[in-house]
């Protein structure tokens, strides 16, 4: 049996068994020797440490492949840095819960892309998850006078809530309000239905618009 987790002081660590326990810090440095972001790929990288040794693959391998792994297409993946400014492609986060992990990757202040088709669903915890980290709230969609009203009800402020009518003008505005230093992030919390096919056209449309800064 593997037990994995993050400890108190986010002191990551993975257990291979009752007498043998492997802390990744002393490993490897997470924000320098992984390609992922956000704790919740920590958590998979500690996962796959304890599956990998306990099978017998050495610990050389084990680093050399998790240094070369790139995150999956449209799940926090790093898009690209354009003018000191990076960019995340999360737009499968096509609920609440999805983007949650998406706001929490981020580590400095984020304009987040957020909207899209009505599932129903509610945004309180998503919105509570922001943690002063999102600079400006880009809207757009079906959902995004929900979104915003819900974002007002928690005490986010009115003019950082900006809405944008057509993705275009969305992607526009995110590069005007971000200035070096910050992150731009595509995690809508909602379906792309009724702008987009799919949640893989609505980021590979964002990929292409990063990559033409």
């Amino acid at each position: 049996m593997i037990f994995y987790g993050v400890a108190i002081f986010n002191l990551c660590f993975c257990v291979i068994s009752l007498n043998h326990i492997v802390f990744l810090q002393e490993l490897l440095d997470i924000h320098k020797d992984m390609n992922l972001v956000g704790i919740c790929n920590v958590e998979n990288v500690m996962a796959a440490i304890g599956i990998a040794e306990g099978m017998g693959v050495p610990m050389e391998t084990i680093l050399r492949v998790i240094a070369g792994f790139h995150a999956v297409e449209h799940r926090i993946e790093f898009v690209a840095t354009k003018a000191g400014v990076d960019y995340y492609n999360d737009s499968k986060g096509t609920n609440p819960d999805a983007a949650i992990q998406g706001i929490k990757a981020m580590d400095r202040p984020t304009v987040l892309i957020g909207g899209g088709y009505d599932k129903g669903n509610e945004y309180d915890e998503w919105i509570e998850s922001f943690d002063g980290k999102v600079k400006y709230l880009v809207l757009i969609g079906q959902t995004r006078e929900k979104i915003a009203e819900c974002a007002r009800m928690h005490g986010f402020p009115e003019e950082k809530i900006r809405f944008a009518d057509t993705y275009e003008e969305c992607l526009k505005m995110c590069t005007q309000l971000a200035v070096a230093g910050d992150a731009v992030l595509l995690s809508p919390a909602c379906a792309s239905w009724g702008m987009f096919p799919n949640y893989e056209v609505r980021g590979k449309e964002f990929k292409e618009y990063v990559c033409g800064l």
